[in-house]
């Protein structure tokens, strides 16, 4: 596979990121769910994560998030010449741990952010860029690899009810293309400081 100039980009930017210690690093996989443009349009985003989190408080805590996921167009009549779309979130988020024993954890979180979705066309100099806001709910489990728990594998799903800024004269078409849901599956490492 031949990577385009942003994706070769995008991608050094991830692995000088992972060398820096970001605290996590995520796979991830997003799928469309419902009637709307996400699911009908397009096939299963791939890509990768990296943020921060931190418990502050009684194992309530906050993070942040950037997601970058890659897919291709599967029905043309949805997303007429464009192809090749990116999906870009950056999410900020409130979670709350808890600790079933001392290798194994449970993580629920609930948050917000901005969206972008990128797309390509073979009649254009331009991208066509959507931008749009998210809403989420989520878990995570957390399984500690190492004995003092510097080293955890990250695995779970979240809902990611997204918004995108489209305006349109036909209502029923306008929330076809301005919202989507997607699940959002994710599996990678936390580093513990």
């Amino acid at each position: 596979m031949k990577l385009s100039a942003p994706k070769q980009v995008t991608w050094w930017i991830a692995i000088i990121l992972g060398g820096l210690a970001i605290l996590n690093q995520y796979g991830i996989l997003s799928v469309g769910l419902g009637n709307n443009f996400v699911a009908d349009g397009t096939k299963t985003f791939t890509g990768f994560g990296a943020g921060f989190t931190g418990t502050f408080y009684k194992n309530f805590g906050l993070g942040i998030e950037f997601n970058k996921g890659y897919s291709e167009v599967s029905d043309v009549s949805v997303f007429g010449d464009l192809h090749s779309p990116q999906l870009t979130l950056f999410d900020i988020y409130a979670l709350y741990r808890y600790d079933v024993n001392q290798k194994l954890s449970i993580e629920g979180n609930i948050g917000g952010g901005f969206s972008q979705l990128k797309s390509y066309s073979d009649y254009r100099i331009e991208k066509f860029t959507e931008g749009g806001n998210t809403f989420f709910l989520g878990g995570k489990a957390l399984y500690s690899v190492t004995k003092n728990n510097s080293l955890v594998l990250v695995a779970g799903p979240r809902f990611y009810f997204m918004h995108t800024f489209t305006e349109m004269d036909d209502p029923k078409i306008q929330k076809y293309y301005s919202k989507a849901t997607l699940l959002n599956f994710s599996l990678g490492l936390r580093l513990c400081f």
